[in-house]
């Protein structure tokens, strides 16, 4: 389990009890304005999971009051713009979050719960984050607080597949749904009713719906424009979305329907039947008086992560066997683990520049490895891709590890591949290597399946398959050498995916290897090792 990363001394004690509320909220004390209004709030799983247009569209053009709840910082994900992981990328987020918010006139709170990694199901999030109730009673109190009439998410309570969103989604949805009722329950977290709280009520929930087609969906026309600036509420939202930057929302494409197209919401629950607007969210509500919430703060996310002394590092180094030979050339994108570890190593590489690329100047190289997602952030790579190809065929080695599907096309392998958005989110799913004779397995370390024990957060990410169409000509040219999945999940076993290629090798790798990397796993550094030495022990073609 995803504990094995992190000890969360939250899991050990998360019960909301009055102690914990008066500790995070002391000075937090609503005061009525006389000034009526409406509320709207998004809840968000993630920072980039909000409906900021919608935010903009009722703050923009009608003056309401706009938040959101963001149950994460997002320091699970994958950073696009640097090599900051873990507790400095949730602070980079978070930071990303108040920047969109000013665009988009919202006010951004964050309920602390924890992005351990892509989740699939909502029974693992509840797991990690101290359980369903836990999670709920955080929720209960903010919306006790800012009092939402109108509460919206892109997310849903969907937990089967093959329609359900990540598992951190399915949470969100399940929560909201409970505090409908919930918050306005009286004998529910009684503790919270203090310094002028009092239980509320939402009048609305929604569910966005991504499909225009339904019946009685609410239509938000984002094309609509700010008088005195004639600036459209699209625009707002493409503003705001850009600031999250290490999710790499500022490369969108400004004229994607999915993300700047008009909004469609699904009523879900109401506390009674109101005169049904179909272009308006607060149709048939009445004005509210404003509170001020100008004191309440978000919950801070606990997390230790493990790291290594430099003692353990030390004796790491000392059993890791290397190929004294081994020259790399690395195709470098934004993180920073790759190059950290040879350098750690003394393992002699340089970066490869656009020039070398365009020259084709490889062939001082034992391995060339295209780092992560190379083909979207070096477009050199992209021009000139055929320079690398024609560098393994004639008797190089090429590691290339994991891309995203929208960024890669099935030409950019030696044999084509079409990536997918499948895979493996427990990091201790057990793991078979399918080919141990494989000196990928063999020289110059020795790997067995216990090498695998010890990853943290995910085992493998948009796993490759064969292209479509072109299944038999493309799946006898790659062994598939590991194999795994998640607890009642089977995915293809294409984790690890190698080729002779000429006189060369390819080796595509889906494995989240970086993250193991990072923390000096001693398996995945004997992993690496192995594949960065392969192309010298490679003979003819023929496996030894």
């Amino acid at each position: 389990m995803k504990s094995l990363m992190i000890s969360y001394s939250r899991f050990i004690f998360r019960y909301l009890t009055a102690t914990v509320f008066v500790t995070l909220f002391l000075f937090t004390s609503p005061v009525q304005s006389q000034e009526p209004s409406f509320t709207i709030l998004c809840l968000a799983a993630h920072p980039d999971d909000e409906d900021g247009a919608t935010l903009a569209y009722y703050n923009y053009l009608y003056g309401y009051d706009a938040y959101t709840i963001f149950y994460t910082r997002g320091e699970g994900g994958q950073n696009e713009i640097g090599p900051e992981l873990n507790d400095k990328l949730g602070k980079i987020r978070e930071q990303e979050c108040y920047d969109a918010a000013k665009i988009q006139g919202s006010k951004a709170f964050f309920l602390g719960e924890l992005d351990f990694g892509f989740s699939k199901t909502a029974k693992e999030t509840f797991r990690f984050w101290g359980g369903e109730d836990s999670v709920l009673a955080r929720l209960v109190y903010m919306i006790r607080v800012i009092r939402p009439d109108v509460v919206i998410t892109n997310h849903d309570t969907i937990t089967t597949k093959p329609y359900r969103q990540h598992g951190n989604h399915q949470a969100v949805g399940i929560t909201i749904f409970e505090a409908f009722d919930k918050a306005a329950d009286y004998h529910y977290h009684p503790e919270q009713l203090v310094n002028g709280i009092e239980p509320w009520q939402i009048k609305k929930l929604f569910f966005r719906s991504f499909d225009s087609t339904k019946a009685d969906l609410y239509k938000i026309d984002i094309s609509k424009t700010i008088s005195y600036n004639n600036t459209s509420i699209a625009q707002i939202s493409r503003d705001a979305l850009s600031m999250h930057k290490t999710q790499g929302m500022d490369k969108v494409d400004k004229n994607s329907p999915f993300f700047f197209g008009n909004r469609f919401y699904q009523l879900v629950r109401s506390d009674k039947e109101y005169h049904s607007e179909g272009k308006d969210l607060f149709s048939g509500l009445m004005h509210n008086m404003k509170w001020n919430t100008s004191d309440l703060k978000s919950y801070e996310t606990k997390y230790t992560y493990r790291t290594v002394n430099p003692e353990d590092s030390l004796q790491i180094n000392s059993r890791i066997k290397l190929n004294p030979a081994a020259h790399i050339g690395l195709v470098k994108t934004y993180d920073n683990t790759i190059e950290n570890i040879l350098q750690a190593f003394g393992i002699r590489y340089d970066t490869i520049s656009a020039d070398m690329l365009k020259n084709g100047d490889l062939g001082m190289f034992s391995t060339v490895i295209l780092d992560l997602r190379a083909y979207l952030y070096r477009p050199d790579l992209v021009h000139h891709n055929k320079n690398v190809l024609d560098y393994a065929y004639q008797g190089g080695n090429v590691l290339c590890f994991y891309n995203k599907p929208g960024e890669w096309k099935d030409k950019y392998a030696p044999y084509p591949l079409y990536l997918t958005n499948l895979r493996v989110t427990e990091e201790d799913a057990p793991v078979t290597i399918l080919d141990k004779r494989n000196y990928i397995f063999t020289r110059p370390n020795i790997i067995d399946e216990s090498d695998f024990n010890g990853w943290v957060q995910e085992r493998n990410v948009y796993l490759p398959t064969p292209i479509m169409n072109d299944t038999a000509s493309s799946l006898g040219k790659y062994k598939e050498l590991l194999a795994m999945n998640d607890e009642d999940d089977p995915v293809p076993s294409t984790s690890l995916l190698w080729a002779g290629y000429g006189k060369g090798t390819y080796t595509y790798c889906s494995l989240a290897l970086y993250r193991q990397l990072k923390i000096f796993n001693e398996g995945a550094l004997k992993l690496f090792m192995n594949m960065i030495a392969e192309q010298l022990n490679y003979d003819g073609g023929k496996r030894q």
